[in-house]
């Protein structure tokens, strides 16, 4: 099957495929991380400036929110969070 040959209705029946697979990988992932994740671990993510660390404060299921060094607060998804591990 090439993507040539597709009709227009069954290429965006294929996106549609294709976009389920990917919100359900995303939840996999967020539900899979929220499970490492409790309140006051020490956690670092990526962000345009850079790896910035902090606290992690508050657990939702599509977001977690953490204090950085700075003292200012990040809202990102479960799935972008490292746990820091002691060394």
């Amino acid at each position: 099957m090439h993507i040539d040959d597709l009709s227009l209705d069954e290429l965006l029946d294929l996106n549609e495929q294709i976009c389920l697979r990917i919100d359900y990988l995303r939840a996999r992932n967020d539900m899979l991380m929220l499970s490492q994740l409790r309140l006051g671990q020490q956690v670092n993510f990526m962000a345009p400036e850079g790896r910035v660390f902090g606290t992690l404060i508050k657990l939702n299921k599509k977001s977690v929110v953490i204090v950085s060094e700075d003292k200012k607060q990040w809202k990102v998804p479960p799935a972008m969070v490292n746990v820091v591990k002691s060394v």
